[in-house]
């Protein structure tokens, strides 16, 4: 049983590759194109990127050594290079590392006789993994060899609440091969839940078998479990759904979960739903997953909906194949599944329904693109609106034009936009020199407020749209995204803290020493944001340093002590003496109509008008009486203590943000407003409420 066990894993997902990030052992799994020949694998990577050891065995008999080689890695990931076996043959690679550094999917072009290859490197248990296997011997090979004493299940959910939690394991090495289905010591190799509802956080699911499906879960009788951030990865079943099964009532809720290289030989490589089972799925991949390609005569690839009625957003299907209908996902029976903001593109389908088919069923897609999906992108009858369909599809809204994905080899989906893309490798924003069609083309009912702006009030098309991460567009609101100098004294991690949340809203920010400002030309900035960690005096001892800033005619941005501090020098109503100091970690707002609450992003003002911004932190207080100065706009007091106001601007070009902690202690909401801050001082926006 899984009761009670919990590990918390110290995953940070962050950039800034070295070669010390292929140190390991690494699973490794392939096919060429086709998947005619396969080959699973483990090698050993040193701190430099050689290789030093390892074993490959092929579909086809052999079993090979690593003999040599060597791969490299660049600073956003993109991995190359070269393994040697003992046969001789030299494989080269491209590939490309995972944010958080543990799963590597790329391309080989390796034995002449084979059609190019796609591969997944997945890293071994490390630090914070700890592996549960159903490897009772200690003696499996590879490809399921070795295999015939493993447990039936590895872990068993049974009757459990959500309580019951698993966080950070490797689960593997399972084989339910006995009875025929629903005899459980068939199904749920990786993990068995009947009436069990658990919580799973960062676990892998790979390499389990089980006979009749659920090799990588099986949940069963009204099973409901959670689960964050998890991958099913190369299990295989004879039957149905290799990576999970759900049947008789069972609605797990996935969220930002992986399904790669599943394999059933039957129906649905990556999921099946059946019976009145009704997942939901956010933001969750299904890559080169498979079902029935040696018979041609099954469906779903990556998914199978009979009787269940998925709901899923923000999603990706990838290159999942099927040997009859349904590459992507096959739709039959009573299934009313409904796809919002999902990608399905290279899919491939040995009859029908390259992307989806759909067989006497009721789909519902919006926000979608289908693309590339081989020449049969929907197949039957769906409901499809303000989506991209290649070749065209009834409905509202539907396009048909190339929606300019970033690169597909990389299995980036993000849009091209001239404004501005996330780089999911890079972890920053950048700029291409062609907009995507799918930019502000989705429902205009939908909900498009978590775009990152500048957007145009539209949500975007696509597995992105709606989010973080969705390609900016060209409707500024006569505004520009802020390109920051933060300059600071000495708190380097704190300087970084800020560098980090402007990039992620699209704001390029350059971190400038206080002892540098002089031998720095700011004249390309649109805005100076001066650190609290600048706040003594005789930090400002050099009044060239003062009359840099001042003299450049930038706008600037003040924190906390540091920016009351040198507001003070500048003789301003803003600044030193005119305040007092406190630990107030929220503000009044004076007018709520003021558009710096509203643009670029919405803040809804409760009926008290308090707004906390941090979780704690000290401050600054303004004290601005008996009357504020013209020249002065209060847009921040102190909760019940009139007349002090921590958020407050002067001459429509200095404000003050007297807060003093970084954005690790700020709220989403502190987060939000100070980017409001931020861009609409840079673009001098204030006139127009003024």
């Amino acid at each position: 049983s899984c009761t009670d066990i919990s590990l918390v894993p110290a995953v940070k997902k962050s950039s800034g590759f070295t070669a010390g990030n292929l140190a390991g052992e690494w699973f490794l799994g392939g096919s060429d194109i086709q998947g005619d020949h396969t080959w699973d694998g483990l090698v050993t990577i040193d701190s430099t990127g050689a290789i030093t050891g390892g074993t490959l065995a092929s579909s086809e008999g052999p079993v090979y050594q690593f003999t040599g080689g060597e791969l490299a890695i660049d600073e956003i990931g993109k991995v190359t290079g070269t393994l040697t076996d003992s046969d001789g043959v030299t494989t080269h690679y491209t590939m490309q590392m995972d944010m958080n550094k543990n799963i590597m999917t790329g391309e080989a072009n390796a034995r002449a006789e084979y059609e190019d290859g796609v591969f997944v490197f997945v890293r071994k248990a490390s630090g914070y993994q700890t592996v549960l296997s159903g490897d009772l011997n200690g003696n499996d090979g590879l490809n399921f060899t070795g295999n015939s004493e493993n447990s039936y299940h590895v872990v068993t959910g049974s009757g459990t609440d959500n309580t019951a939690a698993l966080d950070g394991f490797v689960i593997t090495a399972s084989n339910a091969n006995t009875g025929t289905f629903p005899d459980p010591r068939c199904i749920g190799g990786g993990m068995y839940n009947f009436a069990g509802s658990p919580k799973l956080s960062n676990c892998i699911f790979r390499n389990n078998s089980a006979f009749s499906g659920g090799a990588g879960m099986y949940n069963g009788e009204n099973s409901d479990p959670s689960l964050e951030n998890c991958s099913f990865i190369e299990n295989v079943t004879d039957e149905d759904g290799a990576g999970m099964l759900n049947f008789m009532g069972s609605d797990p809720v996935l969220t930002g979960c992986d399904f790669i290289r599943n394999r059933a030989e039957d129906h649905a490589g990556g999921m099946l739903n059946v019976a009145e089972s009704n997942p939901v799925l956010e933001r969750c991949t299904f890559i080169d997953n498979s079902a029935g390609i040696e018979s041609q005569r099954h469906d779903g690839g990556g998914m199978f909906n009979d009787g269940g009625n998925p709901t899923l957003r923000h999603c990706l299907f990838i290159s999942n194949a099927a040997g009859r209908n349904g590459g992507a996902m096959h739709i039959k029976g009573q299934s009313n599944p409904i796809m919002l903001n999902c990608t399905f593109s290279e899919n491939q389908a040995g009859a029908e329904g390259d992307g989806i088919h759909n067989q006497d069923a009721n789909a519902t897609l919006t926000d979608c693109i289908l693309w590339a999906n081989g020449s049969d992108q929907i197949n039957g009858d769906a409901n499809v609106s303000y989506s991209n369909v290649e070749g065209g599809f009834e409905g509202q809204g539907n396009i048909d034009a190339d929606p300019l994905f970033a690169d597909p080899n990389t299995v980036d989906y993000h849009l091209k936009s001239e404004a501005g893309r996330w780089n999911p490798n890079s972890g920053s924003w950048m700029q291409d020199d062609v907009t995507s069609p799918c930019i502000d083309a989705g429902d205009p009912n939908s909900d498009w407020s978590g775009e990152t702006w500048p957007h145009g009030g539209r949500i975007n098309m696509g597995a992105y749209g709606g989010t973080r991460q969705a390609s900016m567009s060209l409707e500024t609101q006569g505004m520009t995204l802020a390109r920051v100098a933060y300059i600071f004294s000495h708190k380097n991690e704190v300087a970084g803290s800020f560098e980090s949340l402007l990039g992620a809203y699209g704001c390029p920010t350059t971190l400038i020493r206080l002892t540098d400002v002089t031998a720095t030309p700011l004249d390309s900035y649109d805005l100076i944001i001066v650190a609290n960690d600048t706040q003594h005096e005789d930090t400002w001892s050099n009044p060239n340093t003062v009359a840099a800033i001042e003299d450049s005619g930038k706008p600037v941005v003040g924190l906390g002590e540091g920016g009351y501090t040198f507001f003070g020098m500048l003789g301003l109503a803003i600044g030193y003496p005119n305040g007092a100091h406190g630990s107030q970690n929220s503000i009044e707002v004076i007018d709520p109509n003021y558009s710096l609450f509203s643009v670029p992003y919405s803040i809804e003002i409760p009926e008290d008008r308090a707004l906390r911004l941090y979780t704690e932190t000290e401050h600054v207080g303004l004290y601005l009486w008996p009357t504020i100065p013209d020249t002065v706009t209060a847009l921040g007091g102190e909760v019940n203590n009139f007349p002090y106001y921590p958020l407050a601007m002067e001459h429509n070009r200095y404000l003050l943000w007297g807060f003093t902690e970084s954005p690790e202690k700020m709220t989403e909401i502190g987060k939000t407003l100070f980017i409001n801050v931020v861009i609409r001082t840079a673009n001098k926006a204030w006139e127009s409420d003024n």
